[in-house]
């Protein structure tokens, strides 16, 4: 009973350590804070097409709020020092589209490509960066559609 062997192997800790390597846990805090962003813009468009300017002024402060909660957690990445190569190239994409950057149409589409290209170098790996890479992709394509959708029904 003194001795102290370890019933647990050393390899089979691995899996568990991947998950909570800080750089991933404050890259998944972010696209859930870019997700909140991108959903209180919509509600917020969509408060305005429906109640006007004026019902929709506490939707417009939530959502400049949401996205100053994200553009904040992108500069804590930024400044990490020991974020993976790639999760800190995909910091430096989604900083292009946040709203302080006013990013058009075409600059989501070039920020989506590049994301993309950032998610594809793991599609066939057992990275953990796969997943959230894919979802950062997913983000960006999702902000593109709203910003279309939204540009269409100002336009109509």
């Amino acid at each position: 009973m003194a001795a102290k062997t370890s019933t647990t192997r050393i390899d089979a800790t691995e899996p568990l350590n991947r998950l909570i390597r800080l750089d991933r846990l404050e890259f998944r805090k972010l696209l859930d804070l870019y997700y909140k962003a991108l959903r209180a813009d919509w509600v917020y468009h969509e408060t305005r097409q429906k109640f006007g300017t004026k019902a929709a002024a506490d939707k417009g402060h939530t959502a400049a709020s949401a996205w100053s909660a994200c553009t904040a957690s992108l500069l804590v990445l930024q400044d990490m020092r020991t974020v993976a190569p790639d999760l800190r190239a995909a910091v430096e994409v989604l900083l292009k589209t946040c709203p302080g950057e006013m990013p058009s149409s075409r600059d989501l589409m070039r920020c989506g490509t590049e994301m993309l290209v950032l998610a594809n170098k793991y599609k066939r790996s057992s990275s953990d960066l796969s997943p959230l890479l894919d979802e950062a992709f997913c983000l960006i394509e999702a902000y593109h559609g709203n910003q279309a959708l939204i540009s269409a029904q100002r336009a109509a």
